[in-house]
């Protein structure tokens, strides 16, 4: 009976960090937020907390499990190869917002799309990924009222940590100075 209970909340609160790890992919692809290189390489546990929560999404619906298996695989080449790994380093370049200021923004999705298309997939993957669990979620256990709860949950948790002007996050036209301040130099040479 508890079970039963819980689970609404559950999956709500999966969905709800499903939808936030999209969004925040989104942000990091689109240039819309991004972070300084040396604020990027900190967070390594990240991608930890990404493959959990779509192994925990999965777990709950049965859904994708060979989604599930090629993206614990990513990530955890990335969590083990971090700063390591020249994969990993043209990843943390490419995400950061060093990338911007030393290669120049041209048209932000597309100038990025084209200098490294396997940072550009590889990305792309991972959204495709959280969206599957949203779907999968949303599908089993939640109803409109569901959904638009967990996407208030997730446009809160966006406000707390990526447009939070106490963190970093920042986009490559309009960064605080003290965000500048942190720009530094990319880990690999590129033409």
């Amino acid at each position: 009976m508890v079970q039963l209970q819980l689970l609404p909340v559950g999956a709500l609160l999966m969905f709800a960090i499903e939808f936030y790890h999209t969004l925040a992919h989104f942000m990091i692809l689109s240039g819309m937020r991004m972070l300084p290189r040396k604020d990027l390489i900190r967070i390594r546990y990240y991608f930890l907390v990404d493959t959990f929560s779509v192994m925990a999404s999965t777990a709950l619906t049965g859904r994708f499990i060979w989604l599930t298996c090629l993206q614990v695989v990513q990530h955890l080449f990335y969590f083990i190869t971090w700063e390591q790994s020249y994969m990993a380093k043209r990843i943390v370049d490419w995400s950061s917002l060093d990338w911007f200021k030393l290669k120049g923004k041209g048209g932000l999705i597309v100038s990025r799309m084209l200098s490294q298309m396997d940072s550009f997939l590889s990305t792309m993957f991972d959204m495709t990924v959280h969206m599957c669990m949203m779907y999968a979620i949303a599908s089993a256990y939640l109803d409109v009222t569901g959904v638009l709860v967990a996407v208030l949950v997730t446009q809160a948790a966006l406000y707390i940590v990526i447009f939070n002007p106490k963190f970093a996050w920042s986009h490559p036209d309009s960064m605080p100075a003290w965000v500048q301040r942190r720009i530094g130099t990319l880990a690999l040479q590129y033409d």
